[in-house]
């Protein structure tokens, strides 16, 4: 009887040895695969700089009293993200690292991000005629010597800070098409006085950008603003530039739809319109006023005719994706006063810019020197997987427009004229779009209706939840909600913003 107990104990030890090593097995194995989908520079924490919110609270105070002039008010704007910048910087100035919630590419990328959707902000100041030594906070910078720093450490190979080679479907591509933009816009204050040796460094790294595969959407025209920037600054090829027609006119002929909208996949119609396809077109215009601009001018007039309809006192009707972008919604309207004057003019546009930024600084969507990841505060339910800690910089696009536009006219001292739902009630609809904008004088509301979505189903947003979390604990990587229906299979969107709201 003893024998059978101690067999018995015997097999159970064996038995427990077995499921042990089974253990020990199956997590060894799932950290090795875990770890392999971590996001690099995950577990890093960037914390706000000293005496963020004093500085907030009076730039705040200076920005809505409407008794400093207009162009004070937005050159102290300019002064709070150029602080930020410099605040923010990495010791050799080529990244950019914000607080905030990184994105799927990482840390490093996201540095990149901030660095490279400031500088075309910087380059429209600089070539506005605006000093290159700046007063922040007491403290006197050089803007060229920063940027001019960043920039050749992150295009040199044998740099800590170098911002790598590119593959396809790189997030640097996007990145090395602003870059390229800045490069053009502040030519004169920036690459007339580099070195032989420092511009081909940088035409090196642009360069790695131009013939990889990209998304069928609007990162088509990324590699074509790349390529027409190096042929005006002498640094481009035949080939290449052949490669940039074809590119452009594939692009046109399967996403243009009419009446100034694109199709822009995998979601579709939204804001992109806005912010990116038009914005890459007018600075294409801009680059080579001889690059299809009949087209270019035609169909932003075309565009305006409808978007100028979408601005009031309280922000504008937002839905879609990359919400955190949501200031740059006025570019088309600010880049208009060049391409269709006749359209909108220098009081329309900046009361359109004007009010859009008002409405989201009186909410607090600037904090710490940056934009907020969400509508108003931070909002991981609307940030995507691919946003990051710079990506929200995207947002200074109408700011970048602006500056470029008043180097020439007067945009900021313009006498601001009423918009649509200042002067009348009004119902128009886009068919090509089946969109239908609705403005409301009495309450300044205005209200988008997407006529092909079914008016008795509404979608709330899905929450970050302990499940978003925990994945996120475990991965090491975000796991925000998918969105989707809220943001596009709504029949109505409205300024009230209650889809946004934090409850």
């Amino acid at each position: 009887m003893i024998e059978k107990f101690r067999t018995i104990n015997n097999h159970k030890r064996l038995v427990s040895v077995i499921l042990v090593c089974l253990i020990a097995i199956i997590f060894f194995y799932l950290k090795g695969k875990i770890s392999t989908m971590a996001v690099e520079g995950w577990s890093e924490s960037i914390t706000a700089y000293e005496n963020s919110k004093n500085i907030d609270s009076a730039f705040k105070q200076t920005f809505l009293n409407k008794k400093n002039t207009t162009e004070y008010r937005y050159e102290e704007l300019f002064k709070y993200f150029a602080y930020g910048h410099i605040k923010y910087q990495s010791p050799k100035g080529a990244y950019v690292n914000y607080p905030g919630e990184i994105s799927g590419r990482g840390r490093k990328i996201n540095g990149l991000e901030g660095f490279a959707r400031f500088f075309p902000l910087a380059a429209s100041w600089l070539s506005s005629n605006r000093s290159e030594n700046v007063i922040l906070n007491d403290t006197s910078y050089n803007l060229v010597n920063i940027l001019k720093k960043g920039l050749l450490n992150g295009t040199d190979p044998i740099c800590l800070e170098y911002w790598g080679d590119v593959s396809d479907y790189d997030q640097r591509i996007v990145e090395a098409a602003d870059i390229a933009l800045s490069l053009w816009i502040s030519k004169d204050q920036i690459w007339v006085n580099l070195t032989s040796d420092e511009r081909y460094r940088i035409v090196r790294w642009l360069e790695l950008s131009i013939n990889k595969k990209v998304g069928d959407n609007n990162w088509k025209l990324f590699p074509v603003t790349i390529i027409k920037v190096l042929e005006s600054l002498g640094a481009s090829n035949k080939k290449d530039l052949k490669y940039a027609n074809e590119l452009f006119e594939t692009y046109k002929n399967k996403h243009y739809l009419g009446e100034g909208w694109y199709d822009d996949p995998p979601k579709g119609i939204d804001y992109y319109n806005a912010w990116s396809i038009h914005y890459a077109l007018f600075w294409l215009d801009q680059i080579d006023p001889n690059f299809d601009h009949d087209f270019i001018k035609s169909t932003h007039s075309e565009f305006v005719k409808f978007y100028k309809f979408f601005f009031g006192k309280n922000g504008f009707p937002m839905m879609g994706r990359s919400v955190c972008y949501r200031l740059a919604a006025p570019s088309p309207i600010i880049s208009a006063t060049i391409l269709s004057p006749n359209e909108i003019s220098l009081g329309f546009a900046m009361r359109t810019l004007d009010l859009t930024w008002i409405h989201f600084i009186e909410n607090n969507a600037l904090q710490d020197g940056i934009m907020t990841q969400g509508y108003y505060d931070d909002d991981l339910r609307i940030l995507d997987n691919y946003s990051g800690t710079g990506s929200c910089l995207w947002s200074l696009r109408s700011l970048i427009v602006a500056f470029y536009v008043d180097r020439s006219r007067p945009l900021f001292k313009a006498d601001e004229q009423l918009l649509p739902v200042e002067v009348s009630n009004f119902e128009i609809t886009n068919k090509t779009v089946g969109w239908t904008i609705i403005g409301d004088k009495s309450n300044h509301k205005i209200s988008l209706r997407l006529n092909k979505n079914d008016s008795l189903k509404s979608y709330e947003l899905l929450e970050y939840s302990f499940k978003n979390k925990f994945k996120e604990l475990i991965t090491k990587r975000p796991w925000r909600p998918d969105n989707t229906k809220a943001l596009y299979e709504n029949n109505i969107y409205s300024t009230d913003a209650e889809l946004f709201i934090i409850k």
